[in-house]
């Protein structure tokens, strides 16, 4: 990963870009840009792309970058740090959320799906919601996925669950698969179709048109899923992100 902040000359005049970093990726075709939570820009570039040419795609983009990094800072200054109550879509699931100051971080689940926080400080309660966050998604995600995989009858050797900031999930050549933590607060339609995406990948690693065919032939509607996961990082709580707030 490179992290960049320059200036782009604009009919004569030196104009400054956002920050932003770019990522070489084996399988992309094409320049592309992401903006992740909370505020994080990123280019997506082919192997072997010029990177002097990565300046001007930004500049050419400046309008659009800015109207969303803007609508979402917004959103986030909205959101508390330390929340009172977690919602996670993909398994209908509502905890309450109270805080009690202790020597050390740990998360105690209760009766009536609450949860007790304790921490000498809001980084550190935030550091303990994380880390149940990570335990709740393992409890989950690994069976989830071996039953869709039962289902399509595509196999995979080995599944890990990561706190990932720019990815909902991915495969190697290997056929392991790793999934977001962060999969738990999307619908349950776009955590199995984001199943079905990387199950495909175990026989086709890229996104060629046999790629998408197969993805088609397991989940035909799958296109609004994909729209969905596009969209659905960005409604990610923020306490929910790796490294936000310590």
């Amino acid at each position: 990963m490179i992290e960049l902040c320059g200036c782009f000359r604009d009919n004569g005049a030196m104009s400054a870009l956002p920050p932003y970093s770019v990522r070489v990726s084996l399988r992309a075709k094409r320049l592309q840009m992401k903006i992740l939570p909370p505020g994080k820009v990123e280019v997506v570039v082919p192997k072997r792309f010029n990177l002097k040419h990565v300046p001007a795609f930004v500049a050419e983009h400046r309008q659009w970058l800015q109207f969303h990094l803007g609508k979402m800072a917004a959103a986030y200054v909205e959101q508390p740090l330390l929340p009172e109550s977690i919602c996670f879509r993909a398994i209908d699931e509502s905890w309450r959320v109270s805080y009690q100051e202790g020597s050390r971080n740990r998360v105690i689940e209760l009766a009536a799906a609450e949860l007790n926080v304790f921490g000498p400080d809001e980084r550190h309660a935030r550091q303990a919601l994380r880390q149940w966050l990570q335990w709740r998604a393992k409890q989950v995600l690994p069976a989830w996925l071996a039953q869709v995989s039962a289902e399509l009858g595509l196999a995979y050797n080995r599944v890990t669950v990561r706190g990932q900031k720019t990815r909902w999930g991915s495969c190697s050549a290997q056929k392991n698969i790793n999934l977001n933590r962060a999969l738990l607060f999307v619908s349950p339609e776009a955590v199995r179709y984001l199943m079905v995406h990387e199950l495909c990948h175990t026989v086709h690693l890229n996104h060629s048109p046999r790629y998408w065919a197969l993805v088609s032939s397991k989940l035909p509607e799958y296109e609004k899923y994909e729209a969905e996961l596009r969209q659905a990082m960005a409604a990610i709580p923020s306490w929910a992100l790796p490294g936000f707030g310590g």
